[in-house]
C-alpha cells in the first residue's frame, strides 16, 4: 500500500471517496468539486486505487485530490469494491462520508445539499439518484451542459426528476443505489464498515450494503428530492467480462438483501482496520495478506463453493462451509469472532461431499459442545451489543464535547 498524497485538511465536514480498479479512463467529477458553493475546506476528496496505477486522468486534477491511496493489489486479484470502501473510509476525516461515482458531473450546490440533509436530520443514510444518457456521441466525456444530459437520451428523466424518485414501488430495482451513498463516519465504523466476503467481490457490490446495515442499526434510508449526479455513456460502463456474485437476477446482491431482512448489523467479514477503529486499537491500515489468495481470479469458478478459497462461502444452520480444495470443511460461525478463533481447529469438521458434511456437522458434534454451542453464540451476540453500544456512547459523547468547545 502506499500513500502518493495525504490530506493536510484538519477538520473537514465531508469527505468524499472515489474508487478506481485501473478502469477509469476519466475523473471529472474532480472539475465539478473544484466549483461547489461551500468552502474548499469543508470537504476533502480521497481516490483509492485497487491495484498500482498511479492514474493520469487522476494527476490531471491533481490539485484536488487531498489523499491518494494506492492499494498495491496483485494483478491476479480480481477488484474488491468493498476494501476500497473501507480503506477510504479509514483514511477519511469528515463527519460524513460520501461514496460516489468519479465520473459523473454534479451541480455546484452538491456538497451543500449533503450537509443541509444532515443538518436538518443527522440520523440518516442519505443517497442521491442519477440522470443518465445514453448518447455515443457526448463521449470521450466534452464537459456537455446539464441540460445536454438531461434531455436527448437521458433514459431516466421524468419531468424533471429521475425515473426512480417518482417512483414508489420498488424502489431497490429502479433507483441507482450505487451512484451516491452518503452517512455519518462514526455509523458506517458502528457496522463494521463495508463486507469483505467473497459475495461482493467484483460486480455484485456496492454501497448499499452499508445501507440497508445502517437501516437495521437505526438509520433512516432517505433520497434528496432535487439533487442529482449525470452520467454520460462510455464504453464498459456496466463492466465487461464481470465476475458475478449472487444476485436476484436484476444485480441486487441477495447476501445484502438477507441481511436487510435478517436485521444483521455487522458484516459477515468485517475489515481488520475498521475493527479497530470500533473497538478501537491503535495501528495503520494494512490489507490482509489472505486477500491475494481469496480473491486470485484462478480460484474465481461456477461453484457456490468456490475451491480454495478460504472465505466463507456459505453459511448453513449455524456454521460456515468452505470448499478446500477437493473436500469440503465446516466449522460454528461463532469460531469466526475473535474471542473464539482459537477454537477453530478443534471444531472442523470435514467431508469429501457436501451433504455428507452436513449430516457430520449435525451428528458427530461431542454431547457437551451441542449443549454449549448455543450459548457461546449467545455470547458472542451479547459482546458484539455491548461492543456497539460502547461505541455509540463514546462517539456520542465525544460530539457533546466538541460541540461545547466551539
Amino acid at each position: 500500500m502506499r500513500l502518493v498524497k495525504q490530506s493536510a485538511r484538519s477538520r473537514p465536514r465531508v469527505s468524499l471517496i472515489l474508487v478506481d480498479w485501473s478502469v477509469r479512463e476519466s475523473f471529472h467529477l474532480l472539475h465539478y468539486l473544484a466549483r461547489q458553493n461551500v468552502e474548499r475546506d469543508s470537504f476533502e476528496v480521497i481516490v483509492v486505487e485497487y491495484y498500482s496505477r498511479v492514474s493520469e486522468a487522476v494527476r490531471k486534477f491533481e490539485s484536488q485530490v487531498d489523499t491518494w491511496l494506492v492499494l498495491d493489489m496483485p494483478e491476479t486479484c480480481y477488484y474488491h469494491k468493498h476494501l476500497m470502501y473501507n480503506a477510504g473510509i479509514f483514511f477519511s476525516r469528515g463527519e460524513i462520508c460520501v461514496i460516489c461515482d468519479s465520473d459523473a458531473m454534479v451541480r455546484e450546490g452538491f456538497v451543500r445539499a449533503i450537509l443541509d440533509e444532515f443538518d436538518r436530520t443527522p440520523e440518516i443514510v442519505l443517497h442521491l439518484d442519477q440522470f443518465r444518457n445514453s448518447r455515443r456521441d457526448l463521449y470521450p466525456f466534452s464537459y456537455p451542459t446539464f441540460e445536454d444530459v438531461t434531455g436527448r437520451g437521458c433514459v431516466n428523466n421524468a419531468g424533471g426528476q429521475t425515473k426512480g424518485i417518482q417512483c414508489k414501488e420498488d424502489t431497490i430495482h429502479n433507483r441507482n443505489y450505487g451512484a451516491c451513498m452518503c452517512a455519518r463516519r462514526e455509523d458506517l465504523i458502528a457496522i463494521g464498515g463495508a463486507d469483505e466476503h467473497l459475495d461482493y467481490l467484483g460486480h455484485i457490490c456496492g454501497p448499499y450494503d452499508m445501507t440497508f446495515r445502517l437501516v437495521n442499526l437505526g438509520r433512516r434510508e432517505k433520497w434528496h428530492q432535487t439533487e442529482y449526479l449525470y452520467h454520460t455513456w462510455h464504453p464498459g460502463q456496466a463492466g465487461e467480462d464481470n465476475y458475478l456474485g449472487p444476485h436476484d437476477g436484476r444485480h441486487v446482491s441477495t447476501t445484502a438483501l438477507d441481511a436487510l431482512s435478517s436485521g444483521r448489523v455487522l458484516p459477515l467479514i468485517e475489515n481488520e482496520n475498521i475493527l479497530a477503529l470500533r473497538l478501537p486499537a491503535a495501528g495503520g491500515f494494512v490489507v490482509s495478506p489472505r486477500y491475494a489468495a481469496d480473491w486470485s481470479r484462478a480460484s474465481l469458478s461456477p461453484d457456490p463453493l468456490r475451491k480454495d478459497v478460504g472465505s466463507a462461502a456459505e453459511i448453513w444452520r449455524g456454521f460456515v462451509i468452505e470448499r478446500r480444495g477437493e473436500a469440503y470443511v465446516g466449522y460454528p460461525v461463532i469460531a469466526r469472532q475473535p474471542a473464539f478463533s482459537a477454537l477453530r481447529n478443534s471444531l472442523e469438521v470435514q467431508a469429501p461431499a457436501l451433504h455428507e458434511l452436513k449430516e457430520r456437522l449435525i451428528g458427530s458434534m461431542r454431547a457437551p459442545m451441542r449443549l454449549a454451542l448455543p450459548w457461546l453464540i449467545a455470547v458472542s451476540y451479547v459482546l458484539e451489543a455491548i461492543g456497539l453500544a460502547v461505541f455509540l456512547v463514546r462517539t456520542r459523547w465525544r460530539r457533546v464535547v466538541v460541540a461545547a468547545q466551539t
